[in-house]
């Protein structure tokens, strides 16, 4: 058994001798960088600045561009021999861009020097550039790209996280947090602005690329027309550099969609307020509406999206012909054809999702029902998509009773479908399914019914009253399923 212990595949070692490595092999570093090119999210691209090309110059800022972080702290971290900053991204294209070298070896030193000093990628103070070098990057170039890095890590990533039973470590990278990030990492530090600033004065083609683990503030480069384009490169493990260059020279087309809304402050979405109340515990008043079934569902929270759940831009055209859908068995089909209408090879994701009707169980207003992405497509290739998914999948869970308790409820109504590749750009389809009475999917038990939660929000934007104090056995198994009743009719 001691083979598949996990300290057998850290190091990148041999299974056993005469075999290749365990990682790191060729084939599993190809897969590395296709999967974070896969996974990155082009969420601005202004005038078409991206992709470059390498007859072009390029000046790069930010200690982010040498100072990158391949994924979180604590079990989100993974052990590898390396791991490739954007700069060496770059310069390991094979046709790179002219980069103002002395610029970089302003931030390689320093950030060089901070890690001697035992700082953790992510977590140094951003440098200010000499007046001299950004002048001769200006000389020699108006296309800037700056780099912003964020270390995430377990209970000490965001400010203002209490510091009962944390260890003596975590309260250390805590502290460490909140001294460079007094306000919250999720906003730039003013040495970023200031840094950014001064950039953004100087040339006339800004390109960000955000080395990021969790969302951050969008109003400094979404609503600022001097920044061009912003490629959201997440944390993009050991290749996660060389994936992002790519993307920027043109060698990939960008094909992530957002797993998040990005709102236009923290303060906008639900779960700020009242998030660290207690060390003990989080009151999620706002129900089933997290993410983007909040922001589409909420009056007046549509207006409070910079970019919304789904959205990711392309270098080419990818257009989306709905051709037929049905109801077949227990399951909705909807098939498409995507056509690459543009001049570069691409892929799509497709998304389909449904609106149920609001009965006396709250709904969101359009929830993701099934998605698929295309296989690459050349300049004028199409291909067909099938989306399938089970008509159970649309039932809604009645915790209260109101339908019958503890149960899986399919409720009447005309429920509607959308496809596209955002949710809020996906066009309505012609096709809806009707349900003529209210329907129980499964019957289940309640197991670990909130007993402490007062209210919650409704799909009207109001609140409703729950009753507290009930008691409730922690050594119960989770949700447990009893049996199913599938397609039984209330009457």
């Amino acid at each position: 058994m001691n083979y598949w212990s996990r300290a057998r595949y850290q190091v990148n070692l041999p299974l056993y001798e005469g075999k290749e490595k365990v990682t790191a092999n060729d084939e599993h570093l190809e897969i590395a960088r296709r999967a974070a090119r896969e996974g990155m999210v082009l969420l601005k691209n202004e005038n078409h600045v991206l992709p470059l090309n390498g007859r072009c110059r390029a000046a790069l800022f930010g200690k982010g561009i040498f100072d990158y972080v391949k994924g979180g702290g604590g079990s989100g971290d993974v052990t590898c021999a390396y791991s490739i900053n954007l700069y060496d991204g770059l310069k390991q294209q094979s046709d790179p861009p002219e980069i103002f070298e002395p610029v970089c070896e302003f931030y390689r030193s320093y950030v060089q020097k901070q890690y001697e000093t035992g700082s953790m990628p992510g977590l140094m103070e951003e440098p200010d550039v000499p007046a001299d070098l950004l002048q001769q990057a200006a000389l020699f170039t108006d296309t800037a790209i700056i780099a912003i890095s964020r270390f995430s890590g377990e209970g000490w990533d965001r400010k203002s996280m209490p510091y009962d039973g944390q260890e003596e470590s975590e309260l250390e990278f805590t502290r460490l947090s909140e001294k460079l990030f007094p306000d919250s990492d999720f906003y730039l530090t003013q040495s970023e602005s200031r840094m950014v600033e001064r950039v953004c004065s100087r040339f006339s083609r800004v390109i960000v690329v955000l080395n990021i683990g969790g969302l951050m503030d969008a109003k400094w480069y979404a609503g600022d027309d001097r920044i061009s384009s912003v490629l959201l490169a997440w944390q993009g493990g050991m290749m996660g550099g060389l994936a992002a260059a790519d993307i920027l020279m043109g060698e990939f087309s960008p094909c992530g969609k957002l797993p998040d809304t990005i709102a236009c402050d923290l303060t906008d979405y639900p779960s700020t307020n009242g998030f660290h109340e207690s060390s003990e515990y989080v009151c999620y008043n706002e129900d089933i509406y997290v993410g983007y079934r909040y922001f589409e569902t909420i009056p007046g929270m549509k207006d409070k999206v910079v970019y919304p759940f789904g959205y990711g831009l392309s270098y080419t055209d990818l257009r989306i012909t709905p051709k037929a859908a049905e109801e077949k068995d227990g399951a909705i089909s909807v098939r498409c054809c995507v056509g690459n209408k543009g001049n570069f090879p691409g892929r799509e994701v497709v998304q389909l999702y449904y609106c149920a009707p609001q009965g006396f169980l709250g709904k969101p207003l359009r929830e993701l029902a099934a998605f698929a992405k295309t296989k690459t497509l050349a300049p004028g290739e199409v291909q067909e998509i099938t989306l399938t998914f089970a008509v159970s999948d649309m039932s809604s869970f009645d915790d209260l009773g109101k339908v019958r308790k503890s149960a899986y409820i399919l409720e009447k109504g005309v429920y509607q479908f959308f496809l596209g590749t955002d949710v809020r750009s996906a066009e309505k389809l012609d096709y809806e399914y009707k349900v003529d009475s209210d329907t129980i999917v499964s019957q289940v038990s309640s197991k670990l019914a909130p007993f402490q939660l007062e209210r919650r929000l409704l799909a009207d934007g109001s609140t409703e009253n729950l009753e507290t104090g009930a008691s409730v056995d922690y050594r119960e198994n989770a949700l447990g399923w009893e049996g199913s009743n599938a397609g039984v009719c209330l009457t």
